[in-house]
């Protein structure tokens, strides 16, 4: 199956624009995998679980281009499927993590939980830095851009005088947000004070260069060779490694690499898309968004959750994907499947 296929609708696990496809839902597994190991078993020098992060946002832009501006689903519909495939599992992730801070004596402040629920988590307030949160919340920057481009993309749709001309106009969008980094990078006075890179207008080339050359692929197609692909990968990949690029490359160079291996999966050899299929890595893909809200508890507090206990960061993995795959079953799929249904 090619990835042109990928634009038939099909209910399943939930409802979507989408038909799955096994080898992208083992990408988006491979995604949520970096992510824990990043975090439960993490490798001094290898920046594993923002890799991770990168590698879900190309697979997300290549799927949102294809459904704004090939597919062309109406902006209704579009946010009536995103809405019901965020907003459930989010919001009873924050309720359940809010809600036992306060029984515990340590309610949140408005100021925090009100931006949170807003996904202007890494903007307000202006002076709470995400990563010194007590509160696990500080994955959810991801969340955070993932909602800002969904808007940006939906927007572009509405501009007539792109029509035809999205890929080139995304890719562009793509390099300002690298040029927006580097100059906050050369001149810190004019960086905001909180963690730039997790900003959306930063953090965003991964999903904007994809969804751009997703639009253009057809063109180099005839060019592609199965060897591409792979050798893309192992590039970008490589440039995870912090003890040999600088971590500038990882932002800057390696988008256009894993852009431009998840858009040329199915011009990859067979072994890749036979490996990405496997049952383990397209389970973990199906059900990421609940693994990825989850595993933060875990991974934030696992040393005094399993203080004392041999293994404290496997038990935590395992705990992760466990709630993970109980959340997804038990309520983030039967909600969205009867949203769909009805609204």
């Amino acid at each position: 199956m090619t990835i042109e296929k990928v634009a038939s609708s099909s209910a399943q696990h939930g409802g979507s624009e989408l038909r799955r496809i096994d080898y992208l839902d083992g990408w988006r597994g491979l995604a949520i995998f970096l992510v824990l190991q990043g975090h439960f078993f993490a490798v001094q020098g290898w920046h594993s679980g923002r890799m991770g992060v990168d590698v879900f946002f190309c697979l997300s832009g290549l799927l949102m281009s294809r459904i704004l501006f090939q597919r062309r689903v109406p902006l209704a519909t579009f946010y009536k499927r995103r809405i019901s495939r965020i907003i459930p599992a989010f919001l009873l992730f924050l309720l359940i993590v809010f809600g036992i801070a306060t029984l515990i004596g340590k309610p949140a402040p408005e100021a925090e939980v009100v931006p949170t629920v807003l996904f202007l988590r890494s903007y307000l307030p202006a002076d709470f830095h995400m990563f010194a949160s007590p509160y696990p919340i500080g994955h959810l920057w991801s969340l955070n851009v993932e909602e800002h481009s969904y808007v940006f993309l939906s927007l572009l749709t509405l501009l007539p005088f792109l029509r035809g001309r999205e890929g080139g106009a995304l890719i562009a969008f793509g390099f300002l947000t690298i040029a927006i980094h580097l100059s906050y990078y050369a001149f810190p006075d004019i960086a905001p004070p909180k963690e730039y890179w997790v900003r959306s207008e930063v953090a965003a080339t991964n999903l904007l260069l994809s969804a751009g050359y997703a639009l253009l692929r057809d063109r180099t197609v005839p060019y592609v060779r199965p060897w591409m692909p792979v050798a893309a990968f192992v590039a970008g990949s490589a440039l995870y490694v912090g003890s040999v690029f600088p971590w500038m490359l990882t932002m800057t160079v390696a988008p256009f690499f894993l852009a431009f291996t998840v858009n040329h999966l199915a011009e990859a050899p067979q072994w890749v898309r036979s490996a990405l299929s496997l049952a383990p890595l397209r389970l973990l893909g199906i059900a990421s968004f609940s693994i990825y809200l989850w595993q933060q508890p875990f991974y934030q507090y696992k040393r005094y959750l399993f203080a004392g206990l041999p293994g404290h960061a496997l038990i935590g993995m395992v705990l992760s994907v466990a709630i993970g795959f109980l959340s997804f079953y038990a309520y983030e799929n039967r909600v969205r499947t009867w949203l769909n249904r009805v609204w």
